[in-house]
């Protein structure tokens, strides 16, 4: 795994589009051309415990520094109160998703 890690990032790659797709899935296009799928069913605790919600959970978009995010309450600005928003590292996404 570490030669795959630091093959990586000899070349880090940036999200372009992310989309919900079926129960808890993100279908994530990568500016390399890749699409890949990041199931998160089992993920949904502690801070991600709040996108159970399925209307929360499809509310996803990319944040300013290129991560998959999602705000906790929408009437708090997040660029003001960075505690309301939950991400995952893009990084850790393309290493860890499933080639579509």
């Amino acid at each position: 795994m570490d030669d795959i890690i630091k093959k990586y990032f000899e070349n880090p790659k940036k999200i372009e589009a992310v989309k919900p797709i079926e129960e808890y899935i993100l279908l994530i296009t990568f500016d390399n051309g890749e699409v890949k799928k990041y199931d998160m069913k089992n993920e949904l605790t502690g801070v991600f415990a709040v996108l159970r919600n399925k209307n929360k959970f499809n509310q996803v978009f990319i944040n300013d520094v290129g991560n998959i995010a999602w705000n906790i309450d929408d009437s708090i600005d997040s660029s003001k109160n960075w505690e309301n928003q939950i991400d995952l590292c893009k990084d850790m996404l393309y290493l860890e998703s499933v080639p579509v």
